[in-house]
């Protein structure tokens, strides 16, 4: 009577039962489930094979592809018998990968001429080009004491003018180069920095100007050529709003799908742990 009463032997009882319902439940689970390897299955392992080898798979290699898929399916079901697909970062966000994939089916769509035309009236600054230049530089660092003086750029900036200075023989070397050539003002800004974009945007045409001075340092420049902004014509930017269309078509699908799911569910949100303690900081404050 003094062993029945001991806690070891309770726990090794509890344990052993435990242990046989865990194997009678493995052993009725999904192991005792079929795995069907259809024949179209095996032609899509083939076609991936033959797209990754660039041949057919052989007799050996088709059975290899065949039993390899068992074992990921054998494993994969006993996984998730298991709950090893809880609580797994990168699971969840593969599901939902996939289930915003389902939401785009439901925008798939082909617009016409006039839903795009309407599309791009709605949105014209997606659609306007902006300002282009091409112009030459040379670029002096600032942070050299041989940096020329402001009397030595003006003298060179009358002799490039003249004709009586080559350009390429001056300066020192830039690594983005010398020469750009219809150069949207954005990527200019974005080489060299606003101010620089913006004296370019303003600067006069064909003569060198300058100094001006960049995140890099200091420059004279030479604009050749400006071509204003301008609203294109449809046919020109057609490929962009349709690309546009069906992103903005897929964002609206997606979200609207989201919210029918959403709707199943009770959402309850606790408070984060810093935001209970100030809370009852504030409530002994009083």
């Amino acid at each position: 009577m003094k062993l029945l009463r001991e806690p070891l032997l309770h726990f090794l009882v509890i344990g052993a039962v435990l242990f046989g319902v865990f194997r009678l439940a493995a052993d009725n689970g999904p192991a005792q489930g079929e795995i069907i390897v259809s024949a179209g299955q095996i032609a899509s392992l083939e076609a991936i094979f033959s797209r990754t080898w660039q041949r057919p798979p052989t007799v050996g290699e088709r059975e290899a592809l065949v039993q390899d898929y068992i074992r990921d399916e054998v494993l994969y079901r006993e996984a998730i018998s298991m709950g090893l697909d809880r609580d797994d970062a990168i699971i969840r966000r593969r599901m939902r990968q996939k289930m915003e994939f389902v939401a785009d089916l439901t925008a798939q769509a082909e617009p016409t001429d006039a839903e795009l035309k309407t599309f791009v009236a709605d949105h014209p600054a997606w659609f306007h080009a902006e300002p282009h230049v091409s112009f030459s530089h040379i670029y002096f660092q600032t942070s050299t004491k041989s940096s020329p003086s402001a009397a030595e750029l003006d003298r060179l900036i009358k002799a490039l003018n003249a004709g009586t200075a080559d350009a390429s023989q001056v300066g020192d070397q830039f690594m983005a180069g010398f020469d750009f050539r219809d150069v949207a003002i954005s990527d200019v800004a974005k080489t060299f920095g606003d101010g620089f974009a913006g004296w370019i945007d303003h600067g006069g045409r064909g003569r060198w100007e300058g100094p001006v001075t960049s995140v890099y340092g200091m420059h004279l420049v030479r604009v050749s050529e400006r071509v204003e902004a301008r609203d294109p014509p449809f046919k020109e930017v057609r490929d962009a709003a349709r690309r546009e269309w069906l992103h903005a078509r897929k964002v609206v699908a997606n979200d609207a799908f989201y919210e029918k799911l959403r709707s199943r569910y009770v959402i309850k949100v606790e408070a984060a742990p810093e935001e209970v303690g100030a809370a009852k900081l504030a409530e002994v404050a009083k």
